[in-house]
């Protein structure tokens, strides 16, 4: 039991983010849905340790926005010259009133070990059918094909 070393060195959250509303996912509390460490199963597995139920608001594989806390120990000291854009950057009352975390703007995945893997950046993505779709998702899809060296992909809007 524990936090995962990365953890201690640079503390973050995975939280979910909804493409369609450019911004992060928030419970009925106004609060963001987050993976909590060590509750991470597989889809479909049972229950946690003790045989309660597993709570997985980013289940591993499932894209979500990477965040860090503002804190004294990890300041974010803004942008030179553009409070307006630092201002942007900063999301609040994430977890509880008065905290504060720095949206690094990437959409990352985050597996059973705590292990990141980032997938793309906020604005390369689009949903489909329900479902946040990278556009890197696409592209190495794409690319697993023999016939192609390279592929670019973004999003459109789609009329209707």
């Amino acid at each position: 039991p524990g936090r995962p070393c990365p953890q201690l060195f640079s503390p973050f959250e995975v939280v979910r983010y909804d493409v369609a509303a450019g911004a992060p996912e928030r419970d009925k509390a106004g609060r963001c849905i987050r993976a909590r460490t060590g509750e991470r199963r597989a889809r479909g597995a049972p229950g946690g340790a003790r045989g309660g139920p597993v709570t997985v608001p980013v289940p591993a594989g499932e894209t979500g926005l990477l965040i860090a806390p503002v804190t004294p120990r990890t300041p974010f000291l803004g942008y030179a010259g553009s409070p307006e854009l630092s201002e942007q950057k900063l999301l609040r009352g994430v977890f509880a009133e008065g905290d504060e975390f720095f949206n690094t703007g990437d959409l990352v995945e985050q597996d059973e070990e705590q292990f990141v893997r980032f997938r793309d950046r906020i604005g390369d993505t689009f949903r489909w059918k329900g479902e946040n779709v990278a556009t890197t998702e696409v592209a190495e899809a794409l690319l697993a094909h023999e016939s192609l060296q390279e592929a670019t992909v973004y999003g459109v809007t789609v009329p209707g």
